[in-house]
């Protein structure tokens, strides 16, 4: 066994080794600790912000309130052209400004503000069963838009209360909405839809569905039907119509896919294409329906905080 002394080269160098291996030992380990840590705090953003877009795609879809639970709060918005036609019916389109703002996990994620679907309370937003209500804008329309609807009056907008229950079987979602439009031209609706909601990228998170629409009869009468002094009205303006009187049943079908791409942190592409058709008789007889089936384009860009 060979001994060896403070005084001895060999001992300096050896312990010079092991020093620079200890050294190096816990500064590997340090940055590894570091390494490890930092992507985890990256993942729990990741996986934020990929719960907040697959929320965006369902959002902008006809299914959107059974979206991942989102801990912490979310906003995007966006601007972009929307090409539709004039009202449900209509052979004439055309483009207007589609602004876009959807705030959600307020109030650990029982509230939510959006143009789409108004402001609004998940009452249950935990589990397979969702539920909750919102008070949002129905559209109306403008008369000299169309020559079809030359004479007749304005349909203004109104506020609309709306409940909902919904089942998130993800990836597919089922959900039923019963909407309430108050003030003028009051009127009940209700629907059901489907939705499967996927992402074939991290960035790109796509949805597709499929609704029916069930309208009572004062709803109908306010956006199909035609009062005999309105029709009156709009024949001595050189636009023939007849007195209607729908009743109530179903309105419309559609199919719906939207989408939104990630460009980078905070930028990105939403879009949304669909395809109606009127397939209940009360709406498909109105003297106001040129066609029964029409689609409609909306695509911008969005910025999400």
């Amino acid at each position: 066994m060979t001994h060896f002394s403070h005084s001895t080269p060999g001992w300096r160098v050896r312990v010079w080794l092991h020093t620079a291996c200890l050294t190096a030992a816990l500064l590997c380990n340090g940055r590894a600790l570091a390494q490890t840590e930092q992507p985890q705090d990256e993942i729990a953003i990741s996986a934020q912000r990929q719960n907040a877009l697959d929320t965006e795609a369902l959002t902008i879809s006809e299914t959107p309130d059974t979206g991942p639970h989102l801990d912490h709060m979310t906003a995007i918005v966006g601007f972009g052209p929307m090409y539709a036609p004039v009202y449900d019916g209509s052979k004439k389109y055309k483009v207007t400004p589609f602004p876009y703002v959807d705030i959600r996990g307020l109030l650990n994620d029982h509230l939510f503000v959006s143009i789409v679907e108004g402001i609004g309370v998940k009452i249950i937003n935990e589990g397979p069963v969702r539920a909750g209500f919102a008070i949002n804008h129905d559209g109306g329309r403008t008369s000299s838009d169309d020559p079809k609807l030359r004479g007749l009056p304005d349909v203004s907008g109104a506020l609309e209360a709306q409940g909902y229950i919904a089942v998130a079987l993800r990836p597919f979602s089922l959900e039923a909405q019963v909407k309430e439009r108050l003030g003028n031209g009051s009127g009940l609706r209700a629907s059901f839809g489907g939705t499967y909601a996927f992402a074939p990228l991290p960035q790109l998170h796509l949805s597709l569905s499929a609704e029916v629409n069930w309208a009572n009869a004062s709803y109908q009468r306010v956006f199909f039907g035609i009062t005999p002094a309105d029709a009156a009205t709009a024949s001595a303006q050189g636009n023939p119509l007849t007195a209607y009187t729908p009743g109530s049943g179903a309105t419309d079908a559609s199919i719906t896919a939207a989408g939104i791409y990630q460009i980078g942190k905070h930028w990105g592409l939403v879009g949304r294409l669909s395809a109606h058709d009127l397939v209940g008789s009360a709406s498909k007889n109105s003297p106001l329906t040129q066609r029964s089936n029409w689609t409609s384009v909306a695509i911008g860009a969005m910025y999400m905080f």
